[in-house]
């Protein structure tokens, strides 16, 4: 079902019956939309939670693309503060690859009960050496970035990063929902403009990742998880799509478990206490 908010869509999971005060929001990563929850958003709804997998300008309607050639970092966190207002308890906040960045940099100034950051790209102030792949991806498509015209990389250049653990066989039905992104946001991201205020993050949070990912090193995440007070769940045979990737389902149990055994009865709704 979708959701407006203002001029921001969501597609809402609902559970049979909910058992929590506040909802789960879902922010995608680069190249995709809120699809890419269909599988998790499905698992977490039979768990009890009300999901909103929000997208980000330009993932619809007829200018598409012409939002897309001025997305900038900054919009990205003003359109998840936006979503974050809107319930009465502050919500659960679940990011993937550079939603968890934009969603530090959101929590910075909004309240959230937890986050969750899943294989998230990580602020200026981490050191990283990026995977192969990812050094080669970026060589190729850097002449891009100047053109200032959305983008979307090629199958095989795809697949051997993002994709990289998922059956060969499931990677053509992902890719034909990849859309072109906005040249300036990855200008940013790989030019590591982003600094985040570890102060203003006033939340738990929980990071996740995958031992097999050739986007973001695991040991990247583990000094963000330092530099950020949070814990850290590694995940072996996991690349950086984890929501579609097989034995996700065992992923969403340990997140749910993280939350339960944080936020306990805070969390949940006053018929099921």
């Amino acid at each position: 079902m979708e959701k407006w908010f203002g001029d921001i869509v969501a597609d809402v999971f609902s559970p049979e019956k909910s058992k929590f005060k506040s909802p789960l929001i879902l922010l995608h990563g680069l190249w995709t939309g809120n699809w890419c929850w269909d599988l998790w958003g499905t698992h977490f709804s039979n768990l009890g939670w009300e999901c909103w997998a929000m997208n980000l300008r330009g993932r619809f309607g007829e200018r598409a693309r012409e939002a897309l050639k001025e997305l900038s970092f900054d919009h990205c966190v003003e359109d998840l503060r936006r979503i974050i207002r809107v319930p009465e308890i502050p919500p659960v906040l679940l990011a993937h690859d550079i939603g968890g960045l934009i969603a530090q940099k959101a929590v910075e100034e909004e309240k959230v009960s937890a986050l969750i950051l899943l294989s998230p790209f990580v602020p200026r102030d981490i050191p990283v050496i990026p995977p192969r792949p990812l050094r080669l991806f970026r060589l190729k498509y850097w002449p891009l970035f100047f053109f200032r015209r959305p983008f979307r990389p090629e199958p095989r250049d795809f697949n051997q990063t993002w994709l990289a653990s998922l059956p060969e066989v499931e990677r053509p039905r992902i890719f034909q929902r990849v859309v072109p992104e906005s040249s300036q946001l990855i200008s940013e991201l790989f030019q590591r403009r982003v600094g985040i205020d570890r102060a203003g993050i006033l939340s738990p949070i929980l990071i996740v990742a995958g031992t097999e990912d050739r986007v973001i090193p695991p040991g990247a995440l583990r000094q963000l998880a330092l530099r950020l007070g949070a814990e850290f769940k590694e995940f072996s045979n996991h690349g950086h799509w984890m929501m579609e990737e097989p034995d996700g389902e065992k992923i969403v149990a340990e997140v749910h478990r993280w939350v339960m055994q944080t936020l306990g009865e805070e969390i949940l709704e006053a018929e099921s206490t």
